[in-house]
């Protein structure tokens, strides 16, 4: 009931009748006028033509600009619409053949790659991985009140509730304290979750907030900030896990929420510039690091791990590039989990030669959904795996939401990044990679018995193979 009445009282609703008014207005000048008025029908033609044009000029993945193409000859008005309004123009990833050779090792040419695309280096500090929000909530919740320099949090998903409402009561009086505290939520995102004017709240209780892109229909609408980022002083947590009950077990949806997380301790300045760029925008003059204040944990053995990152208007992907370097390094053993699957047919070959290879890849996915039509193209991205040899089962108690990758018990990665277009090419990711087998161990750990508890995937009559081949034709796009 709460998250209608934020959707009617809120920003979506205009949104989302402004955009229901342009697809019947498109459907029914597809659908009618062509019949009627030959004009209009060269009209049609010309429009779609002109498309066609801008579409193929765009530096786009060919995937996207095929699902356009298709979408122009079965609804030209439409597609025309949705072709040049909600344009969303990335180039292909470039190739990570030349990156980081010279290292050698697969940490240093991820870190060749991270530098690339976003300057964040190669740094050390001690890494621990929990493998349920309950967990993370409860060490996140002692960090919090130990806070004494700066406080940053940037998520896709924040939710009115127990789990929330006890981090801003800890937010508020590490404000009070002196502590910079700010925080920024994505208006998609939270648009069901947060009432309207929450900004302005959280800064009457003394907490600094921003909202990322107000929810307006038009030019980068889908550009979501998609990243989990709670950096306290010297600690930073990312992972999987927003801000919202079920994600700590406070409230059931689809079954038990499955996610995890991984808290860095040591040098997070990578993630501190992530926060202040999005903060601050383009902007570099207004920018202050703050300086380390913590020692090394006593006892703590210390990895090494590279942040990733993606922004919205990046030009060139991180996680696009990575996958390929990952899905190719691997000699024994690849896990993989995500809670929605489509990838371009490129990487799902990496996936498939893994296999052929003798590499024992296994990918974990939800047997319970959030979203259905996502996961039936989930399914069949996920048939199309095991019909190459990959091994693929499905999270039994629920929906899994965590998304991590761990390469031949030695490499882990923990991140925000969804095995899927959006994540890829679109959203604001960001995550860990770690060359840390007491890291990479608990996260394998962790997955393999998720895997072994498991079940198959559900078999599909000619029907199901038939649509989701369909549905795979659009998957760019979703």
């Amino acid at each position: 009931m709460r998250r209608f009445r934020y959707f009617v009282r809120g920003r979506g609703l205009p949104v989302a009748l402004l955009f229901l008014l342009i697809v019947a207005a498109g459907i029914a000048l597809a659908i009618r006028l062509p019949r009627l008025l030959a004009p209009v029908a060269l009209m049609e033609r010309a429009l779609s033509f002109i498309a066609a044009a801008v579409l193929l000029a765009l530096r786009d993945i060919p995937e996207r600009k095929i699902a356009k193409l298709v979408l122009l000859c079965f609804l030209p008005w439409m597609g025309f619409i949705l072709v040049l309004f909600f344009a969303e123009a990335d180039p292909p990833a470039p190739s990570t053949a030349n990156y980081g050779r010279g290292g050698g090792d697969l940490l240093s040419r991820t870190a060749a790659l991270a530098e690339r695309f976003s300057g964040a280096r190669a740094a050390a500090g001690t890494l621990d991985y929990f493998a349920s929000g309950e967990e993370m909530r409860r060490a996140l919740c002692a960090d919090l009140k130990g806070a004494k320099r700066r406080i940053f949090l940037e998520y896709y998903i924040i939710a009115e509730g127990k789990f929330w409402g006890e981090i801003v009561a800890l937010l508020e009086e590490r404000a009070k304290a002196g502590v910079d505290v700010r925080v920024i939520f994505d208006d998609f995102g939270c648009a069901l979750t947060l009432p309207r004017g929450y900004a302005k709240e959280l800064g009457g209780r003394g907490i600094a907030a921003k909202v990322f892109r107000r929810l307006r229909l038009g030019w980068g609408l889908t550009r979501r900030d998609h990243r989990k980022i709670f950096l306290i002083d010297d600690i930073c947590y990312t992972g999987g896990i927003n801000l919202a009950d079920e994600y700590v077990g406070e409230r059931i949806r689809f079954g038990h929420w499955k996610d995890s997380a991984v808290r860095v301790e040591g040098d997070v300045s990578a993630f501190e510039d992530l926060f202040l760029r999005t903060w601050y925008g383009p902007s570099r003059s207004k920018r202050k690091k703050t300086p380390p204040i913590f020692p090394k944990r006593e006892g703590a053995e210390e990895g090494s791990f590279v942040v990733l990152s993606d922004g919205t208007q990046a030009r060139e992907r991180m996680g696009a590039a990575l996958l390929p370097l990952l899905f190719g390094s691997a000699e024994r053993t690849l896990l993989l989990s995500s809670p929605y699957l489509s990838l371009p047919h490129g990487m799902l070959g990496l996936l498939g030669s893994a296999a052929a290879a003798g590499v024992d890849v296994r990918v974990l996915i939800p047997h319970i959904p959030d979203k259905r039509a996502v996961f039936f193209l989930t399914r069949a991205y996920a048939r199309e795996l095991m019909r190459m040899g990959v091994k693929v089962r499905e999270y039994t108690p629920g929906f899994m939401h965590a998304k991590s990758i761990v390469i031949d018990g030695k490499y882990a990665l923990v991140s925000s990044y969804n095995l899927d277009f959006r994540s890829l090419y679109v959203q604001a990711e960001c995550g860990v990679f770690a060359e840390d087998r007491a890291l990479a161990g608990a996260v394998g750990q962790d997955l393999l018995a998720c895997f072994e508890g498991g079940c198959d995937v559900k078999k599909a009559g000619p029907f199901v193979r038939i649509l989701g081949r369909l549905c795979m034709l659009f998957a760019p796009l979703t």
